[in-house]
């Protein structure tokens, strides 16, 4: 487990790096930029094939075709007809996993809330929260939501005020029909009405049972456990797995941490992690301040954009079992690093031409 936790972090710092040297302009930054476009709105039109036709990628352990990547194909079997229905129409695109998708097309929620152009903010908007509802994630729906919110405290006061206006119309409507929702014939909407009960039971409540929120927080209380037992040393790269394992029931059986910080926090150590979210912490600053103080387009732009992805990724994460292998995460990181060594070279380089013009 170790190793392969290595692994993961010699991979994705490499990526870092590699794309961190590569950026070294705009015109390259935008070449990078618009390759994982491409490749994000091929998942976007791939997860919907999925959730509204027979598609499916044959890598999909949904797919018949999963053994012959690797993978262990569904045994649909065993479930009942209408929990069959529901896995079926679960979309998963590239990532394998409907939570690890709604992870990832939360990331890339930011990029279109801040186009200019309204119709495609509005379209990659509602697409977005469609898969994410397909995908039964309500993490991610609070993620998506969240962001939304930062989006609008960005955008200052003229903004403020209409998204309040808003706001209170949708809560009125939202709770007056609430009880419907929580029993429409539709499953997909049924969860999603549920979020808020969801919600407060996994932060303020004990659930007994083993259900989605009780297994998560035995997995979490095994963890912290474990890490009390280090003094706070923490258990090693991968070694919450192996925690998992050895005290078996639920938390044997699903054996990641299903929250991203925690395992972080078990995984590394109270030192180590406070200085990642230390680190996270600065870099996003970074990004904000620029998106603040920069009148350029292209700052403008991608600062604020991969700020509120920054934000977003601290909720989302925890809704997928782990994403120390999620490519997306590293990007992210990649390209925020990338973004904001850009500006201060061109910063550098307009005040040492200024000077130079000056002399």
């Amino acid at each position: 487990y170790t190793l392969r936790y290595l692994f993961y972090l010699t991979i994705g710092i490499s990526l870092i790096y590699l794309i961190h040297s590569y950026v070294n302009s705009r015109e390259r930054y935008q070449e990078a930029f618009k390759t994982l476009r491409i490749v994000f709105i091929l998942a976007i039109i791939i997860a919907l094939l999925e959730a509204f036709t027979s598609f499916r990628l044959p890598t999909s352990p949904y797919s018949e075709y999963a053994v012959l990547f690797g993978r262990k194909a569904t045994d649909f079997l065993q479930f009942e007809s209408n929990v069959q229905v529901l896995i079926q129409s679960a979309p998963t695109a590239f990532w394998g996993n409907p939570n690890n998708l709604s992870v990832v097309m939360v990331m890339i929620a930011p990029f279109f809330l801040m186009s200019k152009k309204i119709k495609w903010r509005w379209i990659g908007l509602l697409l977005i929260a469609l898969i994410v509802m397909m995908a039964g994630s309500r993490g991610a729906f609070i993620a998506l939501i969240f962001g939304m919110v930062v989006y609008v405290y960005m955008k200052g006061f003229k903004y403020i005020l209409p998204a309040v206006f808003l706001g209170f119309l949708l809560s009125f409507a939202l709770i007056t029909n609430i009880d419907k929702l929580k029993n429409s014939e539709y499953p997909r909407v049924a969860e999603i009405a549920l979020t808020g009960e969801v919600l407060y039971t996994y932060l303020f409540e004990q659930e007994e049972s083993m259900n989605s929120i009780g297994a998560r927080q035995h997995l979490i209380q095994n963890g912290l456990d474990a890490l009390w037992e280090t003094n706070g040393l923490g258990v090693g790269g991968g070694g919450s797995l192996a925690v998992q394992e050895r005290l078996g029931g639920v938390a044997g059986h699903l054996g990641s941490m299903h929250n991203f910080w925690v395992e972080v926090l078990v995984d590394a150590g109270v030192l180590m992690f406070s200085i990642f979210m230390i680190w996270y912490g600065l870099l996003s600053f970074k990004l904000y301040r620029i998106y603040t103080v920069t009148k350029d387009a292209f700052f403008k732009y991608h600062t604020g954009s991969l700020f509120i992805t920054m934000m977003v990724f601290l909720l989302a994460a925890v809704s997928a079992s782990s994403v120390i292998y999620l490519l997306p995460m590293w990007l992210m990181f990649a390209m925020s690093i990338s973004v904001v060594s850009l500006y201060e070279i061109e910063k550098t380089s307009k005040l040492s031409n200024k000077q130079g013009i000056n002399k």
